[in-house]
């Protein structure tokens, strides 16, 4: 990944964003650091974070400083001021204010990035859906940049064992992942997508990445196999981006941390999902939802 570009090599770049939108602890951050490993992409990590009122939460990964105070990012944040007049916490980013103020911010910002970093493809990894449809929306407007989103999915049982150990009831996360998987797709219908199974990634990254740079007409680099080497401008995301292993291992700590009852329970709270079937999900959804009686 290139570092920061001095200002009389910056040109003009049209960015093109790949956009990962996913649950949370789906494999975001490695799927973006991966790609980020290339000579020509660099990895804002979750943009929509720049606004959140919480300093801890927007921290890069390249000096664990707040924008503000990053070498990086106070220079993409001086170019964002000096095209639309805000600093990035001020930016809106997801649903908030209207279209055409979204755009501008949107366009100011992945210019930025794109001009101070050299690189012309940006990982945005901010996962949120909201986000993904105002930016699908803008970009058939005609906004300056292109659009590349990612569907990274998780398998149930991992997805399902991640929101037990942050506290969440099986039952309410199973129904929410049933219910996002379906809205993304939805979502994503008639769209140049590209879906991407945590499992085989972190199975064979090597594999599962030449599909993706092919997707993306890039050819594959040894380098995004050395993910540690290098500095990545990540904005919040899994503190794996703070560690100093680049070992890739699947997670199935599921298998000994769910008992068979919560196992047979995720299995036919998200069989809708493992069959492809929004019709089965309509017909069982009330069942899956907790606190629901489906038949008062």
């Amino acid at each position: 990944m290139p570092g920061l570009m001095p200002l009389q090599s910056q040109q003009t770049i049209k960015p093109r964003v790949l956009y990962i939108t996913s649950r949370g602890h789906s494999g975001s951050t490695l799927l973006s650091l991966l790609v980020s490993g290339h000579s020509q992409v660099v990895s804002a990590g979750e943009l929509k974070m720049l606004s959140n009122p919480d300093p801890q939460r927007r921290l890069c990964s390249c000096h664990r400083q707040v924008p503000s105070q990053c070498p990086f990012w106070s220079v993409v944040e001086q170019r964002v001021k000096e095209q639309v007049g805000c600093s990035l916490d001020q930016l809106l980013l997801v649903d908030e204010g209207d279209d055409a103020t979204f755009r501008r911010h949107n366009e100011a910002l992945f210019s930025a990035i794109a001009q101070v970093s050299g690189s012309a493809l940006i990982v945005d990894s901010s996962k949120s859906l909201p986000r993904l449809s105002r930016l699908l929306s803008v970009e058939a407007q005609g906004a300056a940049f292109e659009f590349h989103p990612v569907h990274l999915h998780r398998g149930p049982f991992g997805s399902m064992n991640s929101a037990r150990k942050r506290g969440d009831a099986l039952r309410q996360a199973a129904y929410n992942y049933t219910r996002l998987f379906f809205l993304t797709r939805e979502r994503l219908r008639g769209v140049r997508a590209l879906r991407v199974y945590y499992e085989n990634l972190a199975a064979d990254p090597r594999a599962e990445m030449r599909r993706v740079m092919a997707w993306l007409n890039l050819p594959l680099e040894e380098g995004q196999f050395q993910w540690r080497d290098g500095v990545r401008r990540d904005i919040h995301g899994n503190d794996m981006r703070f560690g100093s292993s680049d070992q890739i291992r699947v997670d199935q700590s599921w298998r000994q941390q769910l008992t068979w009852t919560q196992k047979l329970g995720v299995l036919a709270w998200t069989l809708p999902v493992r069959l492809r079937s929004a019709w089965l999900f309509r017909r069982v959804r009330l069942w899956i939802k907790p606190g629901v009686d489906p038949f008062p």
